[in-house]
């Protein structure tokens, strides 16, 4: 049973889709292999300005990029290096049993990300 933020993340995908002037990238998953996620972000002076998110999954997988993207803008980029798994679930209130991978799959998007180096890196990495 999905909670009640993770239905209300869902719905909402206010930030989902492209950010043409992103500055970092990071992709967990492989498109075409399977679930993945991919997160944009506008960084400035070190702060995350403006995230964005792209998925193939299942609701828990939608809910889980639009929350990384909602909690990420406003933060350090250095910050993100210690976003977990267990921290995504949280703020999607829980996830139901067989769907941890999407929390897993946003953690490491979000740390890939913050690892361009104020570029935009093609760095891609499976879920575990």
């Amino acid at each position: 049973m999905y909670s009640p933020r993770l239905i209300e993340l869902f719905h909402s995908r206010a930030h989902g889709g492209d950010l043409p002037d992103a500055t970092h990238f990071g992709q967990a998953g492989t498109p075409g292999g399977g679930p993945f996620i991919q997160i944009w972000l506008r960084v400035k002076d070190g702060v995350v300005e403006a995230a964005r998110w792209r998925t193939y999954g299942c609701p828990a997988a939608i809910a889980c990029a639009e929350a990384a993207c909602l909690h990420t803008e406003g933060c350090a980029l250095s910050r993100l290096a210690r976003v977990d798994a267990d921290e995504v679930s949280g703020w999607v209130g829980g996830l139901p049993d067989g769907k941890d991978h999407c929390a897993a799959l946003a953690a490491q998007a979000l740390r890939l990300s913050a690892a361009g180096g104020g570029r935009i890196s093609k760095c891609r990495a499976s879920a575990t």
